[in-house]
């Protein structure tokens, strides 16, 4: 257990912090506004062939001189894009060594620096990192990360699993790592096709319904994102007509909200993936006891398989994998 300080040693800590960094200062990042966000991003060599650094557009549009082989990264929210291309990070939020059942196994010697959205500063001048690889939630401390490490933001909302990928391997310099990955992922995905087609017929339809979640009595169903993209996208299975119609509409990121009443109409797939989230254990009962829920066509004939929500949630590269894995396992018992 920490011991806390005395005012007077805290008072030192604080000068020390303080002129440490002022002393990392870069003095290299200039600031300025971009319209096209990570889509706009490019890096353009320091020098004529491969030098020590280069200049990398963030999201945010700033120019930013990096290593070009970073060695002691930290990052507030890309851990699973870096250990796919074989880049352990000195250090990472907190959610991020908590949360993902993907890589668990994958975890050791990486220090925790804190929330995300408010990183430890002292842990993260302790690492002595070359580079910080942050998210646009982390705007308010990047002057002070900057004066730790060259600090770049990967744009988080409104890209998916995949250009989280891709951009987050650009500034580390591993893009090529991450194509041979995808190109594996997509083999990987196109063999359990192959394998799935013995267990479930061409013609049959899939849904994900969400119990619970962000707020009490709340009940979604999901198109070709996040708890759904392993289904739609990687497997290929088929919507029902009434969600790939409403998920056409678009602004669905957290999914379609739903009421109880509108189960038939949204859950009347052959198959549901279920996520039952154990914050709202009333409205789990509920749901669970209502007629309406019995007497959709995957419940009355046991086709209605419930998974590890801190899995299906995660919206990352190696979660994709892992859960390619698990829908295989369910769908082949």
């Amino acid at each position: 257990m920490l011991r806390h300080p005395n005012k007077l040693q805290l008072s030192c800590i604080i000068l020390v912090l303080t002129l440490l960094l002022s002393a990392c200062g870069q003095g290299k990042q200039t600031s300025s506004p971009s319209t096209e966000g990570n889509s706009a991003q490019h890096t353009k060599a320091s020098t004529a062939g491969e030098s020590a650094t280069r200049v990398y557009k963030d999201a945010l549009g700033r120019e930013v001189t990096i290593p070009t082989h970073p060695q002691r990264i930290l990052t507030t929210q890309y851990l699973p894009e870096m250990l796919a291309v074989g880049l352990k990070p000195a250090g990472a939020a907190s959610h991020l060594l908590n949360n993902y059942v993907s890589i668990k196994d994958q975890l050791e010697g990486i220090e925790d620096i804190g929330v995300s959205n408010k990183l430890n500063l002292e842990k993260a001048l302790e690492l002595q990192p070359d580079l910080i690889i942050a998210a646009e939630w982390n705007e308010d401390q990047l002057e002070q990360l900057s004066k730790i490490a060259p600090t770049v933001v990967v744009q988080w909302e409104g890209a998916d699993a995949f250009q989280h990928f891709k951009s987050v391997a650009d500034v580390i310099g591993r893009s090529e790592q991450a194509e041979e990955w995808i190109q594996a992922f997509n083999q990987k995905s196109e063999e359990a096709r192959t394998k799935l087609s013995s267990f479930v017929s061409p013609d049959e339809t899939f849904g994900v319904v969400v119990i619970g979640g962000f707020e009490k009595g709340q009940l979604r169903v999901y198109g070709n994102a996040n708890v759904g993209y392993t289904l739609y996208d990687a497997l290929k299975f088929n919507m029902t007509d009434t969600v790939k119609e409403e998920w056409a509409k678009g602004d669905h990121e957290l999914g379609i909200n739903i009421s109880l009443e509108k189960l038939p109409e949204y859950a009347s797939a052959d198959r549901l993936f279920v996520v039952r989230f154990d914050n709202d254990p009333d409205f789990l009962k509920e749901v669970d006891d209502s007629q309406l829920w019995h007497s959709l066509p995957a419940v009355k004939n046991n086709k209605v398989y419930v998974v590890d929500e801190s899995l299906w949630f995660s919206y990352d590269v190696m979660s994709l994998s892992a859960q390619l894995d698990d829908a295989v396992q369910l769908l082949t018992k």
